[in-house]
């Protein structure tokens, strides 16, 4: 790493561990922490809220070592910066070659270029305002306000006006969408948490370049992870350098996200029937279907993403962490989609907290989570009553439940009981339907009669997926549940298990079933 002029230099070193052994945060975090003061929780019992997450473990050694500049400007010296620039420019223009490859549109990669000028700019209009006024930090409170109404106002608007859609089930391609559509609920987060921290001071303004590459860095873009503004240090000290260890360890990872991915997920989409809302049956194995689909998809996605960065050097979030096996609604969320919960836990659970609504209502900030939550992934009701439902179900089990001991077998049942009741909201932005298939579900003479003819239930089932799915489903499934039992069950770092003989079944899967198609991504925005 070369030498920086002006900059004090703060080196972090992130050695995760072997199998069965502790391991620290990512660099960037731990680089994070540094600067904030911050001290990351560990342990899934450590607080009561649903969003804070304990740092995830690695079953790979890294180690690294980062500098922290005083400034955009000082963060390099004259010799060096043409390099830097050089290398940054480089990562650059492969984000930008790999999201028009996914876009299909020129125009696309325009729009986005032109939110990040947008927003980059408007923060530095707002930076030299502050320079030159007379009460700066009032000035600046209010800054920090309007940083967070904009983007609230912008992004509602463009949902209500259908520019957006919603984050349901409906699958499609991602190909020859509407610009705004191409991974905009992500990269808006990022964008507004950065602003607010160079607002309020926490870190210095970056450069547009690399705030660009911050938001545009195409492994994280689709669907995260959502990295805190620290991974920009990361960025700014990237280097294209070739580590054939680093290399190995991301195409393992690589593979896995794909097996998730392409393979089983790929499989589960055969079983999600957006349209059936009077069959119990049907419906029964739809919800099912879908709640493990999206798990596959958006975990799989998120590998994918960990592996190819890991390959290129910067070290991204590990997305998930076994949450089917966290065993209660707190646990899932501190295990799910593991960015996006730590975004609404430092920017909408510990400002309400903070705020003077907060102080009187704190054990009701949850709610207020779930609900920002809900609308960031549709304005639509069945969104507005799945952040009510897991609010409720959260705080029942944070206030209440959790209280007493429950026979193990109860609590499983109960907390995948709340999953799927969860997704079936998720999943049907169509009100009248949604209410048709609450209906179904309830009606005690279908389920009479699946029960009392289980030969005629077992043919219906056969008759739902073409011949040889179901197999090769419970086989897919079976192979990565049970892995992931065992990984939790041997408390070792999240989805090691795969690394040894098991990768061979998972490069054999994706060898054989390679040329099956794609359903889409399980997120369509439309």
């Amino acid at each position: 790493m070369s030498t920086r002029g002006r900059g004090r230099r703060l080196r972090v070193s992130v050695v995760a561990a072997n199998a069965g052994e502790s391991a620290g945060t990512p660099p960037h975090e731990a680089l994070e922490q540094g600067l904030y003061g911050r001290v990351a929780r560990s342990g899934r019992e450590t607080a009561g809220h649903p969003h804070d997450m304990p740092p995830v473990r690695l079953p790979s050694i890294a180690e690294s070592t980062f500098e922290l500049p005083r400034s955009g400007a000082d963060s390099a010296t004259r010799s060096d910066l043409p390099i830097a620039l050089g290398h940054r420019y480089g990562l650059l223009a492969l984000s930008a070659v790999a999201l028009a490859l996914l876009a299909g549109s020129p125009h696309i990669l325009a729009f986005i270029l032109l939110t990040v000028a947008t927003s980059h700019g408007a923060l530095t209009l707002t930076e030299h305002a502050l320079q030159h006024a007379a009460a700066p930090e009032r000035l600046r409170h209010w800054a920090i306000r309007g940083n967070w109404t904009i983007w609230t106002v912008s992004f509602v608007t463009l949902e209500l006006t259908g520019a957006v859609g919603t984050l349901t089930g409906n699958s499609a391609s991602l190909i020859d969408q509407w610009a705004v559509t191409l991974g905009l609920p992500f990269y808006v987060l990022s964008m507004a948490a950065v602003n607010a921290d160079v607002l309020g001071r926490k870190i210095p303004k970056p450069e547009f370049s690399l705030y660009l590459l911050y938001v545009t860095y195409f492994p994280k873009f689709l669907s995260g992870p959502i990295e805190r503004p620290a991974f920009l240090a990361v960025l700014e000290n990237f280097r294209f350098t070739i580590d054939w260890a680093r290399f190995d360890r991301g195409a393992r990872w690589l593979l896995l996200g794909a097996f998730y991915k392409f393979i089983v997920g790929r499989l589960l989409a055969r079983f999600y029937f957006p349209e059936v809302a009077d069959d119990t049956l049907t419906l029964s194995i739809g919800i099912i279907a879908f709640e493990l689909r999206v798990y596959f998809d958006l975990c799989g996605y998120s590998l994918m993403a960990y592996g190819i960065s890991l390959m290129l050097g910067p070290q991204l979030t590990l997305n998930f962490n076994h949450p089917f096996f966290a065993g209660n609604v707190r646990d899932f969320w501190r295990a799910w989609h593991i960015s996006l919960g730590r975004w609404f836990h430092l920017y909408v659970y510990e400002p309400f907290r903070a705020s003077s609504v907060g102080a009187r209502w704190a054990k009701y900030a949850p709610l207020c989570v779930f609900l920002v939550s809900a609308a960031w992934h549709g304005i639509t009701p069945n969104f507005f009553l799945w952040g009510l439902f897991h609010a409720g179900a959260f705080l029942l089990y944070a206030n209440v439940l959790r209280r007493y001991q429950w026979p193990k077998l109860v609590g499983w049942m109960a907390f995948f009981a709340v999953l799927l009741f969860g997704r079936l909201l998720f999943m049907d932005d169509d009100l009248p339907r949604l209410l048709t298939k609450f209906g179904t579900l309830i009606d005690p003479w279908q389920w009479t009669a699946i029960i009392g003819s289980p030969t005629e239930t077992m043919h219906r089932l056969l008759q739902l997926a073409p011949s040889g799915t179901w197999q090769m489903l419970i086989a897919g499934i079976g192979f990565v549940l049970f892995t992931e039992w065992q990984n939790v069950q041997r408390k070792l770092p999240a989805y090691s298990l795969f690394f040894g003989w098991r990768m061979v079944v998972v490069i054999a899967a994706i060898l054989l079933m390679a040329s099956n198609g794609s359903e889409g991504m399980i997120y369509a925005r439309q």
